[in-house]
């Protein structure tokens, strides 16, 4: 059986599980017995290639060495502050690149206990993720050998593994999910029969407990001036806050106070810290939580009173004052899904048994459907005919649901020519809610000719479409012939192209990942 597995490839972390033809989920541990991995990856000098536990550990050693918290740079050039680049022996590490040394590190852990190899996977990402930071996902995949054969939403996981734990509850949940890297807040109507409807989807994907981290790091760097110290003045040094930071914010999660010791130029630095005092630090990013949790509810009519449910993802939604402030915008303590860390990972595997046709159809989960929306708007560039500025029109909206009738499409709009013996249009495809084009992203162009000149004013339809499996289409037609004139499979543009891909896979399936 060609098995395919369902993967969380998280910011801080990642997991990987699979779900068998009878329903039943299993997290698949490392030979360590590890089944959370940390998303950090080290080169070592010998050629070898380190990935999890060990490489963050080496971080403290090595730093330049060592690359972590790369998820944020996918689908840009870098993940490092002023866009620098990770060079390693020469060699610039992309985003995509990293993320698929964790993912080949992955499914050898799920090669190394099924004893067959794995080829087919769904990954999840933020709900935020636009079509860039998808296609860096589905190149990273690429380069690790595998099939990615859908990119599914970690809210969206994380429920339908809640969905299979728990009784189904009809009504309206909100999902809150913020983890190592990013925040989603996802708005679902579960029905009767447990069927998952995404309603709305909002977050910032620069958001996240490494923010929080930072906080905390920052506050160690000034006790270190006050004490004549410089926490900033090696990477060992630094890496070590960072750890320390991490344990002292965990710790706060349970304990009203953590201390931490610390060695900076060669003297220990005593840090104590109070959940009282991080939670003031936190101020700040609790009241944007708040502004974008009531946002995405606003943006399709709903009030706190409306939702059943709080269903809380991701590790750092076990910081208390986020779960009281829920609590108090709701009127209703939050929940919590069986595992915060492997949740989302559970649910990518249970979807990809039913995308995967592997699924005995008698289960719950085969019988249970799932329908998501737009992240982000999907539109054209339009030229004023009169001051000739241009400005993005957005066609499908956000939160649009994705359906997967081809035949009836998502966005569906009239233009018209802005001179007069115009002899076709060149249609730019922007993703983004703005109609401001400094704000959105340009995905891809194409030329749609008439065939001949025609009048100022003349109309043109354009049709805009996204299917289940996350395809985009473009259909420009002839506002009065009906005549074709371009059909567009919009192609998520990675930074690395087709051959950089390749050469990729190449040369990472000629190196060891231990």
């Amino acid at each position: 059986m060609d098995r395919i597995v369902g993967i969380d490839l998280g910011t801080t972390n990642s997991v990987i599980a699979y779900t068998d033809p009878a329903g039943t989920t299993e997290v698949i541990a490392g030979q360590d017995g590890g089944r959370i991995v940390p998303s950090a990856v080290y080169f070592d000098s010998n050629g070898e290639i380190v990935v999890g536990t060990a490489a963050r550990e080496q971080a403290q050693i090595e730093p330049d060495r060592v690359a972590m918290l790369f998820k944020r740079g996918m689908g840009e050039r870098s993940f490092l502050p002023d866009d620098e680049d990770f060079v390693v022996d020469g060699k610039r590490q992309s985003p995509e690149e990293l993320s698929a040394i964790v993912l080949r590190k992955l499914v050898q852990m799920a090669a190394d206990h099924y004893g067959e190899p794995v080829h087919r996977a769904v990954i999840t990402v933020p709900a935020y993720f636009g079509e860039v930071e998808r296609a860096a996902t589905k190149a990273a995949g690429k380069i690790a050998d595998l099939d990615v054969v859908r990119i599914v939403n970690e809210p969206t996981a994380a429920a339908i593994a809640h969905g299979i734990d728990h009784s189904p509850e009809a009504g309206k949940i909100l999902v809150f999910d913020l983890g190592g890297g990013t925040f989603d807040v996802t708005v679902m109507e579960i029905g009767a029969d447990g069927s998952i409807t995404v309603i709305a989807t909002g977050g910032d994907r620069r958001l996240g407990g490494m923010d929080f981290d930072q906080l905390i790091v920052d506050r160690m760097v000034s006790l270190g001036r006050q004490a004549g110290q410089d926490i900033e003045a090696d990477g060992y040094t630094r890496q070590q806050a960072y750890i320390k930071a991490e344990e002292i914010k965990k710790k706060l999660s349970f304990a009203e106070k953590s201390s931490q010791l610390l060695i900076a130029g060669g003297r220990p630095l005593p840090i104590e810290l109070t959940r009282a005092e991080l939670e003031k630090m936190l101020a700040i990013r609790v009241q944007e939580v708040e502004d974008t949790t009531l946002y995405t509810l606003e943006e399709v009519g709903l009030r706190p009173a409306d939702i059943s449910k709080v269903l809380m993802v991701g590790g750092s939604s076990r910081i208390p004052v986020f779960q009281r402030r829920l609590a108090e915008l709701f009127g209703r303590e939050p929940t919590f899904t069986r595992n915060l860390d492997e949740d989302v990972a559970r649910g990518a595997a249970m979807l990809a048994a039913k995308e995967g046709g592997q699924l005995d159809p008698r289960t719950a989960l085969a019988r249970r459907r799932t329908q998501d929306v737009i992240s982000q708007g999907l539109g054209i560039t339009v030229t004023d005919p009169v001051t000739r500025t241009d400005s993005n029109s957005v066609i499908v909206q956000k939160n649009t649901p994705i359906i997967a009738d081809k035949e009836d499409p998502d966005g569906d709009e009239e233009f018209a020519t802005i001179d007069e013996g115009q002899t076709g249009i060149m249609i730019h495809f922007n993703e983004g809610d703005s109609d401001d084009l400094m704000y959105v992203k340009e995905i891809e162009n194409s030329l749609a000719p008439f065939g001949r000149r025609v009048r100022l004013g003349y109309p043109i339809r354009v049709k805009i479409k996204v299917t289940v499996d996350g395809t985009i289409r473009l259909w420009a037609h002839d506002g009065e012939t009906g005549s074709l004139l371009t059909e567009m499979e919009i192609h998520r543009p990675s930074i690395l192209s087709e051959q950089q891909q390749l050469q990729a896979r190449s040369a990472l399936a000629a190196r060891k990942v231990v």
